[in-house]
């Protein structure tokens, strides 16, 4: 049951880097293409508006992913911690402080992700019109950073889903 915990723990941990592995493009191009290219390109409004939605689609994709796994890791980790209230030492052990760790560090990573969003969408021009909707997610997700640290697992998937519908909503207003 351990050893299940600590794979789904290392799931967690990358499936968010994985995520942004498998955005990124690779394009070619020749000498010739690139000779061929002498003007200079100008951005239109809608690249930054599908950049956004393209970003907060990858966000919501990784944030459910890592919502399913949560569930029962938050479910173990609580018990861990009443097993360890009650006086038994086994359940409070070294895997489980490392354990909540690295979940503390996945709920930091996605803190960051929300800030990035923001700054990228109150940045823009095009994207600053839907920032309105998305302000908070950021302040929302420290907050379940927070429930972690002081081992309130249900509060901090509630956070977070409160996150990811923000992402949704604000998803939907700009198709």
């Amino acid at each position: 049951m351990k050893q299940a915990l600590i794979l789904a723990l290392a799931c967690l941990i990358l499936c968010p880097a994985l995520v942004e592995a498998q955005t990124r493009n690779r394009t070619t191009t020749s000498n010739q293409q690139r000779r061929g290219r002498n003007t200079t390109t100008t951005a239109t409004p809608g690249d930054d508006v599908h950049a956004g939605a393209d970003r907060l689609a990858e966000q919501i994709k990784s944030l459910a992913q890592f919502l399913y796994l949560y569930g029962p890791i938050s479910r173990e980790l609580a018990s861990n911690e009443a097993a360890g209230a009650q006086g038994n030492q086994q359940a409070t052990s070294e895997t489980a402080q490392r354990n909540k760790a690295k979940l503390q560090d996945a709920f930091k990573n996605y803190k960051a992700r929300m800030d990035e969003l923001e700054t990228m969408f109150s940045g823009s021009s095009d994207l600053r019109r839907f920032y309105p909707k998305l302000l908070g997610v950021a302040d929302a997700a420290a907050t379940a950073e927070e429930q972690v640290e002081v081992n309130r697992y249900d509060q901090a998937g509630r956070y977070l889903l409160e996150v990811l519908n923000r992402l949704t909503d604000v998803l939907a207003g700009m198709r």
